[in-house]
């Protein structure tokens, strides 16, 4: 099983730790292009203007500057540094040999969750970067290799992610993980608490005594460890977390 999620937009800066070693990641064959983003985020955050082109809100003017030398920043464990609500609920829960957690980014593409080093970086989809343009959108060529091995890999995607991120790495096939609440029979897209509902899903799923195979097995994996009030609804390739409580 693949488990794909988005990035947090909080992170967890290491206190100490190594520098980020591109060729120690997952998918060598994105170093190049990984080394591309970084000098061109680095050249965006000493430009005039950095703040608005990296997302980078007025009350945290400190990350432009770190953003400036991120090749310098301290490193540790992607899963360490990743923060906010949908890993709160995913918890200590990790990959094995039979499921992969691969997390996407601005900045190098696509992480593996539990063997990657990262620096708490601040770069989004919609940042901007000097003379690649959008970071969601330069992306998504040099991911769809990726993208395909994993829709022919013989095992169950199932996409945890935001739209945006979704549509950097889109993956034919994949289980793409909704959530909706219902109220009076009438039902309403949920956005933040969606986060912790697929990370509880993503924590059943990697602890369950052997990886899903199929979209029914990951309903079923996801059915009994939400709590009470939410439900699973598995339609086609689409799995929507219900809110009724």
């Amino acid at each position: 099983m693949f488990l794909l999620l988005p990035p947090s937009e909080t992170k967890t800066r290491p206190g100490i730790g190594p520098v980020l070693d591109l060729d120690a990641l997952a998918h060598p064959a994105l170093t190049a292009p990984r080394a591309t983003v970084l000098r061109a985020a680095e050249r965006t955050a000493r430009s005039r203007g950095a703040a608005g082109s990296l997302k980078v809100p007025a009350s945290a003017p400190e990350l432009v500057e770190r953003m400036a030398a991120i090749t310098a920043e301290p490193c540790a464990p992607a899963l360490e540094v990743y923060a906010g609500v949908l890993y709160d609920a995913l918890g200590d829960a990790r990959g094995d040999a039979e499921r992969t957690v691969l997390v996407t980014s601005a900045l190098l593409g696509v992480v593996d969750a539990d063997s990657d080093r990262i620096p708490a970086y601040r770069l989004s989809a919609g940042s901007v970067l000097s003379r690649l343009g959008a970071a969601g959108a330069w992306w998504r060529s040099r991911l769809a290799p990726i993208a395909r091995e994993l829709a022919g890999s013989g095992r169950v995607v199932v996409d945890c992610r935001s739209g945006a991120y979704r549509s950097m790495m889109p993956v034919p096939g994949a289980i793409e993980v909704a959530a909706v609440r219902e109220r009076d029979g009438k039902r309403t897209v949920v956005s933040h608490d969606a986060k912790r509902y697929r990370g509880l899903l993503g924590r059943a799923l990697l602890t369950t005594e052997r990886a899903p195979a199929d979209a029914e097995e990951v309903a079923h994996a996801g059915a009994g460890a939400l709590g009470d009030g939410l439900a699973i609804e598995l339609q086609g390739t689409t799995l929507t977390v219900v809110d009724r409580g």
